[in-house]
């Protein structure tokens, strides 16, 4: 009995390890994400993982991911562990990024915290832009089509977004050379975990740790 009860443990475990780790990750295709998933690919294959990689809305995925409904996020501030104590950060920066505000008119840029006139768009649950703090108004919406669209439409004076992301919209949508920018702060990011896969924490900031130094020579 003892040595059935066992086998059974371990085909739970075996089976737990071939189950492929649900990963969060941003709406729309970008350099950066793209540049992500295969860093992390190469992580989580090298300790005989498989991730899959779920495209989901910035707040949903923080909110699936602190119910334990995802197992880990693609990339999020490297600071927001302080934040909420049931996620994990992999201490690896994967890449620096900068918070810009983007505006038609660059005579918004000037002082634009300070003007509560302005409609300011971000995506709803990109914390450097909810932790921006100003004047106007703040428009939370859920992806980038959503916030420089009521920019190109009059609807909002400022849209916050990482350099790397709108750039990469913009370009796709021809509308880079009318949109001026600023940058705001820079910050990096890392890789998130749900706090029950803590055991994977020493191994995964091994491979991260050499995969980026492999990536900067």
């Amino acid at each position: 009995m003892n040595i059935l009860i066992s086998a059974l443990l371990l085909l739970a475990c075996y089976c737990a390890q071939a189950k492929p780790l649900r990963i969060g990750m941003p709406l729309g295709k970008s350099t950066l994400t793209t540049n992500l998933q295969l860093q992390l690919t190469t992580a989580y294959q090298a300790l005989e993982l498989t991730p899959e990689f779920i495209a989901l809305p910035s707040e949903r995925r923080l909110r699936l991911l602190q119910n334990g409904e995802l197992d880990a996020d693609l990339f999020r501030i490297c600071d927001i562990e302080t934040q909420y104590n049931d996620l994990l950060i992999i201490p690896v920066p994967l890449q620096h990024l900068t918070l810009n505000a983007y505006s038609l008119d660059p005579a918004k840029l000037v002082n634009w915290q300070q003007e509560p006139r302005y409609l300011i768009s971000h995506i709803r649950g990109f914390k450097m832009a909810e932790q921006q703090e100003f004047a106007g108004k703040r428009i939370s919406v859920n992806s980038d089509e959503q916030a420089f669209g009521l920019m190109l439409q009059g609807r909002a004076d400022i849209v916050l977004e990482d350099s790397f992301t709108a750039e990469t919209f913009l370009r796709e949508h021809d509308v880079l050379t009318n949109i001026t920018q600023q940058e705001v702060q820079r910050f990096d990011v890392c890789h998130v975990l749900h706090n029950r896969w803590q055991h994977l924490l020493p191994p995964l900031t091994e491979q991260l740790t050499a995969i980026v130094a492999d990536s900067l020579q």
